[in-house]
């Protein structure tokens, strides 16, 4: 049971972390679509960079995430088929 614990929190904390970055990199895309001043194309090209990195990284999170909630769901049904299967009245972390 405390392996299955581990691994939901594990799994909680990457989720977290990918929530972060998903607001991170919207952020970031919407700073450089409000903030940059369209001065050629060599700042256009440079936004486009910028663009296609951020959206690649917003893509990534996202999958990241609903992996993570994914490897969490399961190990909440783990936690809950061990105490279960042991008999134990107490289920908090479940």
């Amino acid at each position: 049971m405390l392996v299955s614990s581990i691994a939901k929190f594990n799994a909680m904390n990457q989720m977290n972390n990918a929530a972060f970055a998903m607001m991170q990199s919207s952020n970031a895309m919407m700073n450089n679509a409000n903030g940059h001043t369209f001065g050629g194309e060599h700042d256009l090209s440079m936004l486009n960079k910028m663009d296609k990195k951020l959206s690649l990284d917003l893509v990534t999170n996202k999958l990241l995430y609903k992996i993570s909630y994914l490897q969490e769901k399961m190990a909440s049904k783990r936690i809950e088929a061990e105490s279960k299967k042991n008999g134990s009245t107490f289920s908090a972390l479940a």
